[in-house]
């Protein structure tokens, strides 16, 4: 067997999947089979169980949790005999960085109420509950570059595939607030708007209602695409029915699991101190009726601007357009105006607010900048050939995460590609945490302001 010692493992070890081969060398060696083995699952297993372990949820994954700890504490110590004891605390102390991380730095030692982070993405929603002094039990997110970019954050490798039941199980009972951004793409005005017809990602609201319906949470928190609001189902040939799929939701959250669920709202995250126009439909759902209950207005919260967040100093070239594609986006949306339409390119100035962040198709273009501050720009040799003369560039990945209202201490991971597809996916903090704020004050949950 190959040597191998470690007595902390890196981020990158623990996250990034550099485990695997050694831990796959040593399951081999003590013939236990390796075609099931899922490394992201033991992480998630074990960073659960370390984070918990002091409180009653712990106990849910401490059996599997010490099972895998000591398997991969031999796996790193190859000049271990297998008769040779080892102390938990030696297995623990392999998995310290989890607790390094920067956003579980901010937030370590919270347990003013407890949450579940489904869908969890990177982390939108539970960087808004941890604000608030909440502690997060459970995380699932089916997505592995998002989980990579969760766990360099948080500590923690969310589960993966919340049809699985063995990942509804791991859910502990009773928790405070259940959040979950479920996949908008189904419901999204851009999209195909299939609703619950979508096989693949509608009808995952069915396993969210059967997990509230097993795990019996205080509070819900959902958030979604606007789209939500005003599409209609469609039967199994696609054909569009009566009832709209808002309707069919809040059925189920009031007639069938019986929470208390005012009707949905849209916020717009301009109005909550975030420099986004972003749209997005909040359902709350209560398991206790104290009153009527009223969603936070952001009245008060100052307004930012897109000049507040922006880069200060030079922006790397890659981030401006080639001449040549920048050209393209003129002629695009040129033609566009003829036929009387508005698509096509943004540019945002710095007492705008920016457009809603987007995944994929012009996404990128709504939020350009105009940005002289780098002097390279005419004179660099680039692979993607000139330059554009306008100083035009997309938005930095840094930026994005502003745009959303992430902290500055949220770790951003290489790749323009992921970052903007994860922070495009995510949830506007501020507006996440007000709701929050809200829905514990009605239900006398305590909570501590963290920031």
């Amino acid at each position: 067997m190959k040597p191998y010692n470690k007595e902390r493992l890196s981020k990158e070890e623990l996250f990034g999947g550099r485990l695997i081969a050694p831990m796959r060398q040593w399951l081999k060696l003590h013939g236990i089979e390796t075609k099931h083995y899922d490394f992201n699952a033991d992480m998630a297993v074990i960073t659960h169980y370390l984070q918990n372990k002091d409180y009653p949820e712990g106990n849910l994954y401490r059996e599997e949790a010490l099972l895998l700890l000591e398997r991969y504490y031999r796996a790193t110590h190859t000049d271990l005999n297998d008769d040779d004891a080892i102390g938990q605390d030696q297995t623990e102390t392999l998995f310290a960085e989890i607790f390094n991380t920067p956003v579980y730095r901010q937030h370590q030692g919270n347990n003013a109420f407890t949450f579940a982070d489904l869908f969890a993405g990177i982390g939108g929603f539970r960087i808004a509950l941890e604000q608030l002094g909440g502690r997060c039990v459970y995380a699932s997110e089916f997505d592995t570059s998002a989980q990579k970019t969760y766990g360099m954050n948080h500590g923690v490798i969310p589960f993966g595939d919340i049809t699985q039941q063995v990942n509804k199980d791991r859910i502990p009972e009773g928790v405070d607030v259940l959040c979950a951004g479920f996949p908008c793409q189904p419901f999204s005005l851009a999209g195909l708007r299939k609703g619950f017809a979508d096989e693949a990602k509608g009808t995952l609201f069915y396993d969210l209602r059967d997990i509230i319906e097993a795990k019996h949470p205080s509070i819900i928190l959902l958030e979604n695409v606007q789209g939500l609001m005003s599409i209609h189902n469609r039967d199994e040939e696609g054909n569009r029915l009566p009832e709209k799929t808002i309707d069919t939701i809040l059925h189920i959250l009031r007639d069938e699991l019986h929470y208390y669920v005012p009707d949905p709202k849209v916020l717009n995250a301009r109005n909550f101190g975030v420099p986004q126009n972003r749209d997005r439909v909040f359902i709350v759902g209560f398991l206790h009726y104290p009153g009527e209950y009223n969603y936070p207005t952001g009245e008060g919260i100052p307004d930012v601007h897109f000049g507040t967040i922006r880069e200060i100093g030079m922006v790397d070239t890659r981030y401006y357009m080639s001449e040549r594609y920048w050209q393209t986006l003129v002629r695009h949306k040129a033609a566009q105006r003829k036929k009387g339409r508005g698509y096509g390119y943004r540019i945002i100035g710095n007492d705008d607010f920016g457009h809603t962040l987007m995944v994929g198709g012009m996404g990128l273009e709504r939020n350009l900048v105009v940005d002289p501050a780098n002097p390279n720009v005419n004179n660099v040799e680039d692979p993607r050939g000139e330059l554009n003369h306008e100083h035009i560039r997309v938005l930095t990945g840094r930026e994005c995460a502003r745009m959303q209202g992430f902290p500055e201490y949220f770790e951003i991971l290489t790749g323009k590609t992921p970052v903007y597809k994860q922070f495009g996916n995510s949830v506007a903090v501020p507006v996440v945490r007000e709701v929050a704020r809200s829905l514990l004050l009605y239900s006398n949950i305590d909570f501590n302001l963290l920031e």
